[in-house]
This record gives structure tokens, sequence and C-alpha cells, in this order.
């Protein structure tokens, strides 16, 4: 598999962004740098096989309207004058390695996202939907606050901005096509029950260019940002750390040139100062990283460092 491409600062072209890529920003800035413009990747999570599969099975269905030119029975039902959208590059719109694209006005990025599928109106109007999947007790008909259900929000808003910024007209209002394997029949028998609902949402695409904005400072600044305010895994490895320290026997080491204790090295972004006896070294680490430094050998005499006691 080829390596994704780093952002090199202050570099002419474009970067291409996916929509998800923007996402990661917003919940981490120190995951999403370390990752786009280090190349340091988080850990994958389990692939989401079985919404993969419903998606697939409902633009099938919806293709099927969408050659009649005919609405579909759940826009009928919920009232709503919408038929599947029809263009040459619906397809390509919705390859996730393609998607819609979009060069922002400063050319500093180019903005890619793959929609699930695309209404329209009478007059021409564009109204975004996405396929959501899940299994609950009851069925879904409303969304959740905060979380990745605000993630599911801003999905939505970044499609609209990317078809406004290709000329078309696209509504605010946006729908999830939200379907509930609903655990409701006594027994599995090989088969899911599920109830499609038709869930909508009117926002708006205001925020995106502030968000490039502050993406473009952070891949420039030669510091790597604070994680953010709900990262589990920066917290994760924060906690890691801050044990690993607790629960170390220390043997100090003692300078092979001057005799003096030596200080150990912590790579990684930390919360605060490092504990007394340590040194933060900061997130990029090789083969020449040491793992231990002199203070009056290695580093200047007047920085201010506490050492811990030898270890007895």
């Amino acid at each position: 598999m080829a390596r994704s491409v780093r952002y090199v600062p202050g570099q002419q072209e474009p970067f291409k962004m996916s929509r998800a890529k923007i996402e990661d920003f917003i919940r981490c800035p120190r995951c999403f740098v370390l990752e786009v413009k280090h190349g340091i990747k988080k850990p994958t999570g389990v692939p989401f096989t079985l919404n993969v599969a419903v998606d697939n099975l409902l633009k099938k269905e919806f293709d099927t309207y969408r050659a009649n030119g005919a609405a579909h029975p759940i826009a009928i039902q919920n009232g709503l004058n919408l038929k599947p959208f029809q263009h040459p590059d619906l397809d390509t719109w919705r390859n996730n390695f393609k998607g819609v694209t979009a060069q922002t006005e400063d050319g500093k990025f180019l903005i890619t996202g793959a929609v699930d599928d695309i209404w329209v109106d009478d007059a021409g109007t564009l109204y975004v939907i996405d396929y959501k999947a899940t299994g609950r007790q009851e069925a879904v008909t409303s969304l959740g606050e905060g979380g990745f259900y605000d993630g599911y929000r801003r999905q939505l808003e970044i499609y609209q901005w990317l078809l406004r910024k290709n000329g078309f007209t696209v509504s605010d209002t946006g729908y999830w096509v939200y379907v509930t394997a609903t655990q409701k029949q006594d027994s599995f028998d090989n088969n899911l029950k599920f109830e499609a609902n038709l869930v909508s949402y009117t926002g708006s695409d205001q925020w995106i260019d502030s968000i490039l904005d502050s993406i473009y400072t952070n891949l420039n600044e030669p510091e790597v940002p604070g994680p953010g305010d709900d990262c589990d895994l920066c917290r994760f490895f924060e906690e890691r750390a801050n044990k690993a320290i607790e629960w170390h026997e220390l043997v100090w080491k003692n300078c092979g040139d001057c005799g003096t204790r030596m200080l150990k090295t912590i790579y990684g972004m930390m919360a605060g100062e490092a504990p007394s006896g340590h040194i933060s070294m900061g997130c990029i680490v090789d083969a020449e990283s040491p793992e231990w430094l002199c203070p009056k050998c290695d580093l200047e005499e007047e920085a201010d460092l506490t050492l811990l006691p030898r270890a007895e």
C-alpha cells in the first residue's frame, strides 16, 4: 500500500486533504500534525464491514430509482419531492479514493470528500444524503449531541461546501438515511431486520474556511500542537508515560566524562514540565536519539534542571 503524501511546510502546490482529515484535526490537532506532517499514523480501528455492506446495498437500491427518475418511498413518506440526482460524475463523487474535489481560493489545499448520495428538487437545488447503519433496541429517529454525532453534522456540511465550490446550488438541509437493526425479532435466523428513517439536519459551512486556516498554521509551525480535549490516544500515552515513570526503579547513571548524574530523556509531548531528573525531548525519535544526557557536558550550563538523588 502506498504511503500517504506528507505536507512540506511552505510548499507551493495545493496539499490534497480529505474530509476525514479535517475531522481528525478538529478532534486532535496533535495526532493530525504527527500523521500529515511527520508520517506517524495512529493505530487503525476495526473496519465496519457490516456498515459498508449496508451502504453498498442502499446505493444499489437508490440507483434503481435514479435510473427511473423516481423518488424513493422514504422521501415520499416524509413529504419530500426529492429524487436521486443524475450526473455523469456521480460514480467519481462516490468513490472513496476520488470524491468531490475543490481547491481553496488561496490555493493552499485541495479538499476531497466522497458522498453517499445526492438528491435534487424540481428547482435544481441539491440535497446531500448520507447513509448510516447501527444496531440498537429502538430505531434511530433523531441525531444525538456531541462526540461523533457532531462529526456527522460536519461531514454533511463539508459535502455541501464541496458541491457549492463546484458551482451547484445546495440546500443547507441534508438528510441521513439512518437504518437500525432493532433486535426486535425473537431469533437471528440468519437475518437482520432493519428499520429505515430519514433524519434531517440544517447546518452551515461557514466554519470551514477558518478551520482550514488553522490547519495551515499548525502545519507550518515548527512545534507540534497540543492534544485534543477528548483524544483517547493522547490520553493513553500520557497516562502510560506517567505510570512508567512512577513504577520505574531508577538506577541513575553518572556521566563518564565529568561524573555528574545524568538526565533520563522522555520522548513524546507532555502535559506539563518533565518530572525531576528527566528532560523532555519532543516527539520525533530516531536511532540517534539519546537515552541519557549530561546536564554539564550535553546541555547549557545555565539550564534550570533539578536532579533526582542517587538511587541506593
